[in-house]
């Protein structure tokens, strides 16, 4: 790596994690593969400094070229393996000697619908805590309308097969927004 932010050194800290023990050799391989396909879309002189990307633009961008070979949990996944990846390189980075990996764990997700539990002293009251079902990226179809010169408005989350009345209701939804001042 050699004091490199590109995105070869990024993808070879990858493989010194798991050769180290730093990271499971499992989740570095995923963090691997994702870091590949998100990153290769950037251009070689955008991949030059990968800690100094914007992730919310290139994962856009990667959404808008291939979304639509992956579904909206896959994006999010994606996502959630670049950022956790592009962390702990910049933590590197900074601190190769106390370099320690963020690593969140989590329990396997349970083929029932049934709310986590989480375990909490006797002497505190318990909580029931549902998984959430919302996520940050919930459609990779994403459509840009340029309303001015300066100004762009995206809509998220339109249904491929949408009906005319249900444009209409949206369409009434933005007419209600409209400043009558203007």
């Amino acid at each position: 790596m050699n004091g490199k932010r590109n995105r070869e050194a990024i993808l070879e800290f990858q493989d010194y994690q798991a050769a180290k023990g730093l990271l499971a050799k499992g989740t570095a391989m995923a963090r691997k593969a994702a870091l590949g396909k998100v990153l290769g879309i950037l251009p070689d002189e955008e991949a030059e400094d990968v800690t100094k990307i914007h992730l919310d633009d290139v994962m856009l961008r990667f959404s808008n070229l291939q979304g639509k070979d992956y579904t909206p949990g896959s994006m999010n996944t994606y996502k959630s393996r670049v950022k956790a990846a592009l962390e702990d390189f910049e933590a590197y980075l900074s601190n190769p000697l106390g370099f320690r990996p963020n690593i969140n764990r989590r329990d396997r997700s349970s083929k029932s619908d049934k709310p986590q539990v989480q375990k909490v002293d006797s002497t505190t009251p318990t909580e029931i805590v549902p998984k959430s079902t919302t996520t940050s990226f919930e459609s990779v179809s994403i459509l840009p309308i340029p309303l001015r010169s300066d100004l762009v408005v995206r809509i998220q989350g339109l249904p491929f097969d949408m009906t005319e009345n249900e444009a209409r209701k949206i369409a009434n939804v933005v007419l209600a927004m409209v400043n009558p001042t203007s």
